[in-house]
């Protein structure tokens, strides 16, 4: 599992679960897992993206928040985004740490 920190943050992967999404596109499931509680009570999150390898951006399908850290305790909230937006992301920023890591496999 491949970590990254950003601020008050852990990020983490799993190499071996990336998919292949199109020519040009990656599937990820990470998790972020905070020091401190969040605004609506979760600690840690889930969510699965898929990154654009070509541009530099990405979008968000499914959040899953849970109370505790490393996805641990209940599940106090989910998101499905039906719009699937794209956003871009700065090079200094984890996203752009963890779509170098994953579009290089």
């Amino acid at each position: 599992m491949n970590s990254d920190s950003d601020k008050n943050a852990e990020h983490y992967f799993d190499p071996d679960t990336v998919r292949q999404s199109g020519q040009n596109y990656k599937k990820v499931w990470l998790l972020s897992s905070y020091g401190e509680k969040q605004r609506g009570g979760y600690q840690s999150l889930k969510t699965f993206y898929e990154f654009d390898c070509d541009t530099d951006r990405a979008r968000s399908y499914t959040m899953l928040l849970y109370s505790g850290t490393m996805a641990s305790g209940n599940t106090v909230g989910a998101h499905h985004d039906e719009l699937k937006e794209w956003f871009n992301y700065p090079e200094t920023s984890f996203f752009k740490r963890i779509s170098t890591s994953i579009c290089e496999k």
